[in-house]
């Protein structure tokens, strides 16, 4: 690779960018704390780096990639038109385009959006995850089969635990019924039912594309939480740092796991990368059950990449700083095909 490329980091925007957009004096750091954190390592690095905000139109990024054509696109990109549905959508564009980018591939984008799907598969690769019951928005479906209470109740294809609240986790068929409902009115998604682990909520970091590296395993803890109250992480338990001070959550690094547990969530983590087909860098939500069984409850394909979020964190700890690690996030995108030959269509 390139000691000094040019690279065109593209992210979401809440609006339709002018032409001559000030995407510098725009992007707040609290509200865009991961694109300045990748944006400013890629200029300590010494790479050429060009921001463009992706809204409701691709013409401005064929355009700009005509006009200018990058080594590699780094791909912060969730959503287009607001709606997450076609984040592998716009990897699949840059794909047509055979121009490199960062993250995972579009196949990989849609297929660990439908959990479902992604159960399914880990379930055929000796992988435990919740058992499960998809309930498809308009829907006759009016029972649960043989799923054990509790359950939890999640928006099938959203991600960072959006839609996930205390009242997801439901004692009862009615309580169940009724947040099935919700979502499929207040978030028009379908919904998946699962039965509730109870457990440790564990984070495992992944970084590589055939050669996989585990990175130290993050935990969440709920260290002033009422103990008739179950722990799991809602919205409110992972962004609202009001609601987290309130009641001690907090995210750290993994302490005192029983003997054999670390050494089983590493073969799960590198497992599951494989069979889902991630690249680049992703990570594992699991809960850790108090007889030792693990379950993967997400697969997230591109995580957070802010210096703070679990990935970076874990990173550090394995003696990779935050620069070094968006410096690897480039080279594994340089080095899938067809791009590592060169291969490009013409615009």
């Amino acid at each position: 690779m390139k000691k000094h490329l040019k690279v065109l980091v593209i992210f979401d925007y809440p609006k339709r960018p002018a032409a001559d957009e000030d995407y510098a004096a725009n992007l707040s750091p609290e509200d865009w704390r991961c694109e300045n954190n990748v944006i400013a390592a890629l200029k300590e690095l010494g790479h050429e780096v060009k921001l463009l905000g992706i809204h409701d139109r691709v013409r401005p990024l064929l355009f700009e990639i005509r006009r200018r054509p990058p080594d590699i696109v780094f791909n912060l990109a969730e959503a287009f038109s607001n709606d997450r549905a076609n984040e592998a959508n716009l990897a699949g564009f840059l794909e047509l385009l055979q121009i490199p980018y960062t993250g995972c591939r579009a196949q990989t984008l849609s297929l660990c959006r439908h959990k479902a799907f992604t159960n399914s598969l880990l379930s055929s690769h000796r992988i435990k995850v919740p058992k499960s019951v998809l309930v498809p928005r308009r829907s006759r479906k009016k029972t649960l089969g043989r799923l054990r209470f509790p359950v939890i109740v999640k928006p099938l294809g959203l991600e960072g635990s959006d839609g996930i609240h205390r009242n997801s986790r439901a004692e009862n068929e009615k309580a169940c019924w009724e947040r099935v409902k919700a979502l499929h009115a207040e978030l028009d998604t379908d919904a998946l039912v699962e039965e509730f682990i109870e457990g440790r909520e564990i984070y495992s970091a992944v970084l590589g594309n055939h050669r996989l590296e585990i990175l130290p395993l993050r935990e969440m803890l709920f260290e002033n939480f009422p103990e008739e109250r179950q722990k799991f992480a809602t919205y409110k338990a992972k962004w609202d740092e009001k609601y987290r001070k309130t009641w001690g959550i907090k995210n750290t690094f993994a302490k005192d796991l029983p003997p054999g547990v670390e050494k089983k969530i590493r073969h799960i983590s590198k497992t599951a990368y494989r069979v889902l087909q991630l690249n680049g860098y992703g990570r594992l939500d699991m809960r850790l059950g108090p007889d030792g069984e693990v379950y993967v409850l997400e697969v997230n394909p591109n995580p957070g990449l802010a210096d703070d979020d679990e990935v970076a964190l874990a990173a550090q700890k394995a003696g990779i700083k935050y620069p070094q690690l968006i410096q690897r996030v480039l080279a594994y995108g340089m080095a899938l095909p067809p791009f590592r030959d060169g291969g490009r269509v013409a615009l």
